[in-house]
C-alpha cells in the first residue's frame, strides 16, 4: 500500500477517536448534534478528497463542492471555518494566466476556505442590521492604514499584476476577510461558544495526529503532496536530540507548535464550560501532547505565558498564581528525577544545552536586523535581502532564514509598519481588557473568554518574535485579534446586567443546572459559568 494511503488509515482513525470523545460534551454546550456532524464530515470529506483525489486540481473541485454544500446549511460561518482550518496541510498551486500574465493567484486550502466560507459571510454581514461597518471601530483603520502601507511600500517594486494579486487579492482573502468575519459575526455568547469549541475539537484532532508523529517518527502529511503531484509544501524531517520535531499540517515544527499553544490558550475558556473533570483533563493532556510532539521550545513558553496571564485576569490571582506555582515546583521536581524531565530541561532556551546555538542565532539576527532597519528606520526597503548585512546571515543551507516576524515586518515596511502591526493587537488587547472591567464579575462566562483571549494574544505575541510568518502564523494571529475586537463589541451589546447576582438566580441564567437535572437547556444569548474557573 502507498505511503499516502497508509498514512491516511491512521490519520481517520486518530481523527475519529478525537471526534467521538468530543462529541457528547461539545454538543451538550456549543453546538447542535447536526452542526457537530456537519463540521466533523466536512473535516473528513476534505482530508480523503486530499489523499484520494490523486490529481490536485480534482481535489480542488471535490474540496469545492464540499465547502458550498456545507456553507448552505451553516449558520455559523466562522465556526465552520474554524473546525476545518487546521485539516489540510500548505498544498499549493498556480492558476494559469492563459497567457496573458504567469499566473493569477495559487490556490491553498486555506483560501478556498477563505472564498467558499468567509467570502460569503463577509457579503451577508454588510446587509445585515446592527453591524458594525467596517472602519468605524479604531482597530479597523489600524488594519486598514497597515495594509495601504503595505501597498503603497511595495508598488514601486512589483508588477501591475503582482500588485493585484499579492497586494489586493491575497490582504482581502488571507487578511481583512479572517478580522472581518472574526469580528463581527459572532454576536451572542452562544456564537463564541460554537465558534471556539469547533476550533477547539478541530485542534484535538491536529494535537493527536501531531503526537502520533513524535511518537512513531512518521510525518502523516509527507506524503500527500507527490500523490496530488504539487511541489512539496515543507513537512521536512527535522530532529532534535534524535527526536522528530512532528508537523501535522503546519508545515514546519515551530508553527506546529504556536497553533497547539493557541489551542491551548482558548481552551482555557472552553474547558471552563465542560462539566465532566475527566473529560475535561483529557481534552487538555491531548493539547499539551500535541505541544510536547512538535518539539519547539518557543511554543512551550507562549503556552505558559498564555496560562499565567489567564490566571493573573482571573478571580484570587495571587491565591491560584501561587496554587500554579507550587504545584509547577512539585511537577517539574518530580520531572527532574526522571530521564524525561531532564530532556525537557536540556532542551529549554536560555537554560538547556540542546541546540542552544538556535537561540544564539536568533539573538545575532535580531542584532544584525535591527542595525538594517535604523539605515531605513520609517519605511524600511523592499529589497532588504540584498543588504550585505542581511546577506551574511545566509546559513550553510543557502537560506537567509529570518525566524522573527518583527523582523520581516520591520526590514520590509520600517518602524513605521511595526508600530502599526503592534498597534493593531494592542489596542485590540486594551478593547477585550476594557470588556472585562465593565463585566467586573470575573464568574461571568464572558470573562473567561475574555482573559482567554488576552492570555492567548499575550503568549502569541512572544511566540511570533521566534518563527517567520509563514502558514498558520497570520491566520490564527489575525482569528485572535478579530476575536478579541468581537468580544468587545459583545459586551457593548449585552451591557453589564447579567453580571448581577439577582440575575444569575433566575432559571434562565442557569442552563447547567437544568441540562444537570434532566430538562432541556434553554435557548439563551447568556449563560454562566460556576465560578470554576
Amino acid at each position: 500500500m502507498p505511503e499516502h494511503l497508509r498514512a491516511l488509515v491512521v490519520i481517520a482513525t486518530l481523527a475519529g477517536m478525537v471526534f467521538v470523545l468530543a462529541k457528547a460534551p461539545f454538543t451538550a454546550y456549543a453546538c447542535t448534534e447536526r452542526d457537530f456532524a456537519r463540521r466533523r464530515n466536512l473535516w473528513f470529506g476534505l482530508t480523503l478528497s486530499a489523499f484520494l483525489a490523486h490529481n490536485f486540481w480534482i481535489f480542488v473541485l471535490v474540496a469545492s463542492c464540499l465547502l458550498v454544500v456545507a456553507v448552505r446549511a451553516e449558520s455559523n460561518r466562522f465556526a465552520l471555518y474554524l473546525s476545518v482550518m487546521l485539516a489540510l496541510p500548505l498544498l499549493s498551486a498556480p492558476i494559469p494566466g492563459l497567457g496573458v500574465v504567469n499566473d493569477l493567484f495559487h490556490v491553498e486550502p486555506l483560501r478556498m476556505l477563505s472564498l467558499f466560507v468567509l467570502l460569503p459571510a463577509y457579503l451577508a454581514l454588510r446587509k445585515q442590521p446592527g453591524v458594525e461597518p467596517f472602519g468605524k471601530l479604531l482597530c479597523d483603520k489600524l488594519v486598514l492604514c497597515y495594509l495601504a502601507l503595505e501597498f503603497v511600500l511595495t508598488v514601486p517594486h512589483r508588477t501591475f499584476t503582482s500588485v493585484l494579486r499579492d497586494s489586493i487579492f491575497i490582504a482581502f482573502t488571507d487578511t481583512f476577510l479572517i478580522y472581518y468575519v472574526a469580528s463581527r459575526s459572532l454576536r451572542t455568547p452562544q456564537a463564541f461558544r460554537d465558534a471556539l469549541a469547533a476550533f477547539v475539537v478541530g485542534a484535538m484532532a491536529f494535537c493527536a495526529i501531531v503526537a502520533i508523529e513524535f511518537a512513531r517518527g512518521w510525518l502523516l502529511y509527507a506524503s500527500v503532496d507527490a500523490a496530488l503531484g504539487v511541489d512539496p509544501g515543507g513537512n521536512d524531517y527535522l530532529k532534535r536530540s534524535g527526536r522528530l520535531r512532528a508537523v501535522g499540517t503546519a508545515g514546519q515544527s515551530i508553527v506546529t507548535g504556536y497553533t497547539c499553544a493557541v489551542a491551548i490558550g482558548v481552551y482555557l475558556y472552553v474547558g471552563t464550560l465542560l462539566r465532566n473533570p475527566l473529560m475535561r483533563h483529557l481534552c487538555m493532556l491531548v493539547l499539551i501532547a500535541g505541544v510536547i510532539g512538535a518539539f519547539s521550545r518557543a511554543p512551550w513558553i507562549g503556552a505558559a505565558i498564555m496560562i499565567v496571564v489567564y490566571v493573573l485576569l482571573g478571580p484570587s490571582p495571587g491565591k491560584n498564581v501561587t496554587k500554579l506555582l507550587g504545584g509547577g515546583v512539585v511537577v517539574g521536581g518530580a520531572l527532574l528525577m526522571t530521564e524525561f524531565g531532564q530532556v525537557i530541561v536540556d532542551h529549554l532556551p536560555w537554560v538547556g544545552t540542546v541546540d542552544s546555538r538556535n537561540v544564539d542565532g536568533r539573538e545575532r539576527l535580531a542584532e544584525v536586523a535591527f542595525g538594517v532597519i535604523l539605515e531605513n528606520p520609517f519605511f524600511g526597503r523592499f529589497d532588504y535581502w540584498l543588504v550585505p548585512a542581511i546577506e551574511g546571515l545566509r546559513g550553510s543551507d543557502g537560506i537567509i532564514d529570518l525566524v522573527n516576524t518583527y523582523v520581516m515586518i520591520g526590514l520590509k515596511g520600517g518602524l513605521v509598519s511595526v508600530a502599526l502591526f503592534a498597534c493593531i493587537i494592542v489596542v485590540a488587547m486594551i478593547g477585550a481588557f476594557s470588556g472585562l472591567r465593565k463585566l467586573g464579575d470575573k464568574r461571568d462566562e464572558r470573562h473567561a473568554l475574555g482573559r482567554a483571549l488576552i492570555a492567548t494574544l499575550v503568549g502569541v505575541l512572544f511566540i511570533i518574535g521566534t518563527v517567520s510568518p509563514i502558514f498558520f502564523i497570520y491566520p490564527l494571529l489575525w482569528t485572535l485579534v478579530g476575536l478579541a475586537v468581537g468580544f468587545s463589541l459583545l459586551v457593548q451589546r449585552s451591557g453589564v446586567r447579567a453580571m448581577s447576582r439577582a440575575h444569575r438566580d433566575e432559571p434562565w441564567a442557569q442552563p447547567w443546572a437544568a441540562q444537570s437535572a434532566g430538562v432541556a437547556r434553554p435557548r439563551t444569548n447568556m449563560s454562566f459559568g460556576d465560578g470554576k474557573d
